[in-house]
């Protein structure tokens, strides 16, 4: 269960975050201040650093190896999984903080 948190972490975050940001886009419009869509860039960072954490500490309890062709067993897909979480929650943490980026440079109003 661990290993699939760790996994989909990132992409999960992801999704809410885009659909917040669409949601108070709107608000932010008539108020005239990014605000919100500030803290819920933060609280999205944060939560997909939880995730990568959790892949890390998969990736700990895995043997922190890398997986040869030889060994199939589960510790090898432990650990596969726990690095796949791990890259998919910097790649995803990226994406959110560019995102989050553009709400400093665009006004909430601007079409």
């Amino acid at each position: 269960m661990w290993l699939c948190a760790g996994v989909f972490a990132g992409p999960l975050i992801w999704a809410l975050q885009m659909q917040v940001g669409y949601v108070l886009v709107q608000g932010a419009c008539a108020s005239g201040s990014n605000l919100t869509l500030h803290v819920v860039t933060v609280v999205a960072l944060i939560l997909v650093a939880g995730g990568a954490f959790i892949s890390l500490r998969n990736w700990r309890q895995a043997g922190q190896q890398q997986p040869s062709g030889k060994d199939a067993g589960p510790r090898a897909r432990s650990n596969f999984m726990a690095v796949l979480g791990l890259s998919m929650n910097a790649m995803f943490f990226i994406a959110i903080l560019a995102q989050g980026i553009a709400s400093f440079v665009l006004h909430p109003c601007q079409p």
